[in-house]
């Protein structure tokens, strides 16, 4: 009897850890030099969290956009401090904190749209073409989301593009009065505006945002 129920455990471990397994679709690289499963990287391939993934030696920032067949969200493998050369897809995912394990907030708490969206942000971002942030947040007409950087001598302000619950950044944050900038790293603080008040309302600093070259060199 006691054989038998071990032996159900490990074949209920393992049909679970199959049902936990995520597919990935390739949607953009910026090397053609990464190998997935030993094969080089190519855009509309799919693999999973097992697949290995080895990047090309001596060569920064490279990364592999992909959506999760099973949850439609967006996915970005990155190189960028990791000590191995080759992983598992799983491992990278972990690595950088790119799972959307967590919810932005409990349904049914009556918090306000400032704590929401507080709780909705991380520390660390990675952008590569087009970077999109669930919060779960709606906001009113009345409302925008403010990000504030420097660069260089200048302190730029951009409003970031929000619909349907998510944030939206792209590399049109890089502009000043439409002409546009290089990208680089930069620390983002992030506001609140109230168009009818005309008052802000602080939402997170000092959020790190790294940019992945759109060619790895």
């Amino acid at each position: 009897m006691k054989m038998h129920c071990f032996i159900l455990l490990i074949f209920t471990f393992f049909n679970s850890s199959i049902l936990r397994a995520d597919d990935y679709k390739i949607l953009y690289t910026n090397s053609k030099d990464v190998l997935v499963d030993g094969k080089k990287v190519q855009v509309g391939a799919t693999f999973n969290d097992k697949s290995v993934i080895t990047w090309a030696k001596d060569v920064e920032r490279q990364a592999i956009k992909a959506v999760n067949t099973k949850t439609n969200k967006m996915c970005l493998f990155v190189s960028q401090s990791l000590e191995k050369n080759s992983l598992t897809a799983l491992e990278i995912l972990t690595a950088n904190k790119h799972l959307s394990t967590h919810a932005a907030y409990q349904e049914g708490q009556d918090i306000s749209i400032p704590i929401k969206l507080r709780k909705s942000f991380e520390e660390n971002y990675e952008l590569l073409d087009t970077l999109v942030i669930d919060t779960n947040v709606k906001l009113p007409p009345s409302l925008s989301l403010i990000a504030t950087y420097t660069y260089g001598d200048a302190r730029v302000s951009k409003t970031l593009k929000t619909e349907n619950g998510q944030v939206i950044i792209d590399r049109k944050l890089f502009s000043i009065d439409g002409k546009a900038l290089q990208p680089r790293d930069v620390t983002l603080n992030l506001d609140l505006y109230n168009k009818d008040d005309g008052m802000y309302t602080f939402i997170k600093a000092d959020v790190q945002l790294m940019v992945i070259p759109e060619t790895a060199k």
